[in-house]
Formats: C-alpha cells, structure tokens, sequence
C-alpha cells in the first residue's frame, strides 16, 4: 500500500508542479538580464562583421571586374604592342604577356578571396541568427512542460 500512495502523491505532485507558474527570484531575474545583455551584444558584433564581411566582397568583386576588364582590352593588343606598368607615380615598360599574366593572377587571387569573405559571411549570418532566436527564446519567457 505505500507503494502505491507514494506513486498516487509523485502524480499529484508533478500536476502541481506543471500547473504551478514559477516566480523567478531575484538572482535568476539577474541572471537573465545578465544572459539577455550578453545575447544582445554578441547579435550587435554579428550583424556589423556580416556587413563589414558583405562590404569587402564588393571591394573584391569590383577588384576583379576591374583586373577582368583590363585583361579583355590587354587579349585585343597585337603581341608587339608597348605596354606600361603603372607603378607608384611612374610606368614601366612591361612585355605584353606578362601583364596579361599579372591580371589573370589577379582574378584568380580576387576569386579566392571572395570565396574566402563569403565563407566568412555565412558564419556571421549564422551566429547573427542564432543569438536573434535565443533572444526571442528569453523574451518569450520560461515555457510550461
């Protein structure tokens, strides 16, 4: 028999315990707030890396157009043709096919990196959207089982 109304009180006491509302106390109320604040500035610090992230794939990719245009009008040159390399506030007179090699270089380092950026941009979107959701977790409130 005490088996059996120790089992009957367990019942009880679980339908109590799921009815019942908890109250946090004070520490789990700072607790909270403490979790909430440290959420808030890890979604801040994510949203400004994927747009710091989206800003230099732009950089990159307008990199590469540039290097892919620069490339086309080298292809159209006849091989004899005096080419000159920009550098710093000079020029320098360079062989045709090694500006051209020096530009398909370029795209192919731009390609890399941006590939590289965007890798880097899904994390930050991710780890942006995960502490969105458990924002949104903490500001729902405790859930009833």
């Amino acid at each position: 028999m005490s088996a059996l109304s120790d089992d009957a009180i367990r019942k009880v006491n679980s339908k109590k315990k799921k009815t019942q509302r908890h109250i946090p106390t004070e520490s789990e109320t700072d607790i909270v707030a403490q979790v909430f604040v440290e959420l808030q500035a890890k979604y801040v610090a994510s949203t400004q890396q994927v747009n710091s992230v989206k800003a230099q794939i732009q950089a990159r990719q307008r990199d590469r157009k540039m290097a892919e245009l620069t490339r086309r009008e080298l292809d159209t040159l006849e091989p004899d043709t005096k080419t000159y390399k920009p550098i710093g506030k000079m020029f320098i007179q360079t062989p045709l096919a090694e500006m051209k090699n020096q530009y398909v270089k370029r795209i192919k380092e731009a390609d890399e990196t941006i590939q590289q950026l965007e890798k880097s941009q899904k994390y930050w979107e991710r780890a942006a959207n995960d502490a969105q959701g458990n924002l949104k977790d903490i500001l729902q409130g405790p859930r009833t089982m």
